[in-house]
């Protein structure tokens, strides 16, 4: 079991690396904040980060794998935290904060990791090949082709081939009239066909530039009832916390590792303040 805690100068992974945290490590603690921290726009310097994590050993040399046990990231100043828990009959391990509120969210705020964002949902801008205005109802996501793709949320694939300017294109209907598409895609994913099931987090496609595109990105769109939402402001409804009856075993299984994370923190402010 190991601690360590960064702050952010220059990069998210050079934080870490100051910190001797793997690759790894890092995406894992991505993943777990991904409902609510946008890696590819939300990070900013000063913003800081403490974990308690396991590291494997197999004849005295570090190999891959480890679960992250208690996490907290401060992200423009709002603090976000992350304690590992096994609910009884669940048989599935959970992120939870403090108050027992679940961390997992109907949507994945990102659809492709650590890119960047390169073009913003807008009611006109102009098309880059077909050079008039036009609405663009999604996000662009710059990414390099071949970059894995994931579903946002639990859900059905509607449709999956190519779509005009989409080129090669998924729809997802994740019920409750809503619905999510990924263009320009290089190609899809073992699997990916029209209604199929797929569980949120799954790689769908990868990358591409297919159809009416300049670069390699993802174009991600979010609709409502066939109205398009900008994804990066649309708001979901707040997970139940658990249930009271299980409180007092959340907090005897986590209390230890919440501890760490404060010693973690704690020494983490210590030496920065030297």
């Amino acid at each position: 079991m190991r601690m360590a805690a960064g702050t952010i100068e220059g990069s998210l992974f050079g934080a870490a690396d100051h910190a001797g945290i793997s690759d790894g490590t890092v995406l894992a603690m991505a993943k777990v904040f991904a409902y609510d921290i946008d890696f590819a726009q939300d990070l900013r310097v000063g913003d800081r980060f403490s974990l308690v994590y396991e590291e494997r050993y197999r004849d005295g040399e570090r190999i891959s794998g480890g679960d992250i046990l208690a996490a907290s990231f401060v992200n423009r100043g709002k603090r976000f935290d992350a304690l590992r828990f096994t609910a009884p009959g669940s048989g599935r391990a959970e992120y939870y904060d403090h108050q027992g509120r679940i961390l997992r969210k109907a949507f994945i705020r990102t659809p492709v990791a650590f890119t960047r964002i390169s073009s913003r949902f807008s009611s006109g801008r102009k098309h880059p090949i077909l050079g008039r205005i036009r609405a663009h109802q999604g996000v662009d996501y710059a990414a390099p082709r071949g970059t894995p793709v994931i579903a946002a949320a639990d859900g059905r694939i509607a449709s999956a081939g190519w779509q005009g300017g989409y080129g090669n294109a998924i729809v997802i209907d994740h019920g409750r009239g809503q619905s999510t598409l990924y263009g320009h895609l290089s190609r899809f994913a073992k699997g990916s066909r029209r209604g199929a099931r797929i569980s949120q987090g799954t790689v769908i496609g990868y990358v591409g530039m297919t159809g009416l595109a300049t670069g390699p990105h993802l174009h991600y769109e979010f609709r409502l009832n066939g109205v398009h939402r900008d994804p990066l402001t649309v708001t979901m409804p707040p997970p139940q916390p658990l249930l009271a009856s299980l409180m007092p075993k959340f907090r005897q299984a986590t209390q230890t590792y919440a501890d760490q994370l404060s010693l973690a923190e704690s020494r983490f402010a210590h030496l920065a303040a030297r």
